[in-house]
């Protein structure tokens, strides 16, 4: 079996202290990002006293693979992957090091907590390998033939400054196509299994220690990220030798 993880999608998560009056920064973000998001952003009217995590805020990307959602205590950017891009880890590397760049600038004038980067990875498998490989690999006696859905998450304390969050879960997809005339996607009736596996590396710990945000660490999450995703296998996350 080739056990080599496609990335499907990606988040970068920035979070600060609440701003309440987040939304008069809408300008500024969009002279910031004209080059890489559509313009005008598209704003949403809700009351500055309201839950602090919905989005203000939002955009597409040019080519609509990515979005950004501002909201009062952070900023999301999120991307997904097609297949030019999901086997190509570098390709990924450098697009999410050259948006992360531009974003992070608009950050520096609030007040930061830490950074999050959430990548997810899949891979696909034969529906009938799928429960034996999954059981040989984590010991859990409940997977058997007859195990529909099976999920895992384990958190740790990830080289001093980080935590890292590791889930994993068997999925099923339906393929969809795009229809020409219609210009809308279909279902092809072609369904793939397969394993998930959601990587989240934050510096929250950094800032709990010490009370303030250290921007050195920005790089040093990717870094870890990107390592992990290089020379870990689908084995290792399940046995959770990471």
């Amino acid at each position: 079996m080739d056990n080599r993880l496609y990335i499907a999608n990606s988040q970068i998560v920035f979070s600060f202290r609440r701003n309440l009056e987040i939304r008069k920064r809408i300008f500024e973000f969009e002279d910031a990002l004209k080059d890489e998001f559509k313009i005008p952003f598209r704003a949403f009217a809700i009351p500055d006293d309201i839950d602090p995590n919905i989005p203000r805020f939002e955009s597409q990307s040019l080519h609509s693979h990515s979005r950004i959602k501002v909201s009062q205590t952070r900023i999301i950017f999120a991307t997904k992957y097609n297949d030019q891009f999901k086997l190509n880890y570098k390709q990924v590397e450098n697009y999410i090091e050259n948006k992360f760049n531009l974003i992070s600038k608009l950050t520096e004038s609030e007040k930061m907590n830490f950074v999050a980067y959430i990548v997810e990875l899949g891979i696909h498998m034969n529906e009938k390998e799928l429960n034996p490989f999954i059981k040989k690999n984590t010991g859990v006696f409940a997977i058997n033939d007859t195990c529909r859905d099976f999920s895992l998450l384990y958190s740790k304390e990830y080289k001093s400054d980080f935590y890292l969050n590791i889930k994993y879960s068997k999925f099923v997809e339906q393929e969809m196509k795009l229809h020409e005339e219609s210009k809308s996607f279909r279902p092809t009736g072609n369904i793939k299994h397969g394993i998930s596996v959601v990587l989240d590396i934050n510096s929250k710990p950094f800032f709990d220690k010490n009370k303030k945000f250290d921007t050195s660490l920005n790089g040093k999450i990717k870094e870890e990220v990107f390592q992990i995703i290089n020379l870990k296998r689908i084995e290792d996350y399940l046995k959770g030798e990471i």
